[in-house]
């Protein structure tokens, strides 16, 4: 409305500079003939200056206001697209539903009935070899080993403490056995039989299953291993 009351503003000022058209000029007598013609002229060029106005008011207001009316217009149009992509990840969901049959084998516990006569099987072997114990004759075997272990026992009590001035061995390991000659025993990381010098003055006198008999200057002690 600015353009128009500015322009409307400019017309009064050119027509108070014209004589012609100024508004508080001297009327000059017109003819008889030119009266009509010359109001009728006016008024058609006033009402095309109005509406000439009136258009490039329009014609502004239309370019200035267009631009918002068509970022509206895109906005709507940017939203349906995150909302179907939306709806795109529901379908997974059901997906992992079915996964619920699982615990449909619960008809396993049935297969257990026939467990127990399992357990009455071993019963019965059990009750087998209960009529087999009265045969102890297997019990007289252990008692045979004590026998070749005899002399050794013999040697036991003539062990003493270990001399304070007898070398140092590491024994490391032994085999035993009931025939002396496959006895042997491992000190220093090497192997030695009885009867052998592992160190000087110290003599393997005999090799026990867990223990040695070492000889020193007459006095007999026993290293474990």
């Amino acid at each position: 409305m600015s353009y128009i009351l500015d322009a409307l503003r400019r017309a009064d000022a050119q027509r108070e500079r014209d004589p012609l058209r100024g508004i508080h000029a001297q009327p000059v007598p017109p003819a008889a003939d030119d009266g009509p013609r010359t109001r009728t002229w006016r008024s058609l060029l006033a009402a095309g200056v109005v509406l000439g106005l009136l258009g490039a008011g329009g014609a502004a207001w239309y370019l200035m206001a267009g631009p918002g009316e068509t970022r509206v217009a895109l906005a709507p149009q940017a939203t349906p697209v995150p909302a179907a992509t939306a709806a795109a990840p529901t379908p997974p969901a059901v997906a992992i539903s079915p996964p619920a049959p699982p615990p449909a084998p619960a008809p396993a516990p049935a297969p257990a009935a026939p467990a127990a006569p399992a357990l009455r099987a071993p019963q019965a072997n059990q009750a087998a070899p209960q009529a087999n114990l009265p045969a102890p004759a297997p019990a007289a075997g252990p008692t045979a080993p004590p026998a070749p272990g005899g002399p050794a026992a013999a040697a036991a009590p003539t062990a003493g403490p270990l001399p304070p001035d007898a070398p140092k061995v590491a024994i490391t390991g032994g085999v035993y056995s009931t025939n002396a000659a496959q006895r042997m025993l491992i000190v220093n990381g090497q192997v030695f039989n009885e009867g052998a010098e592992p160190a000087p003055g110290v003599v393997i006198e005999q090799i026990r299953p867990s223990t040695a008999v070492l000889l020193f200057r007459g006095q007999r002690y026993n290293v474990s291993f």
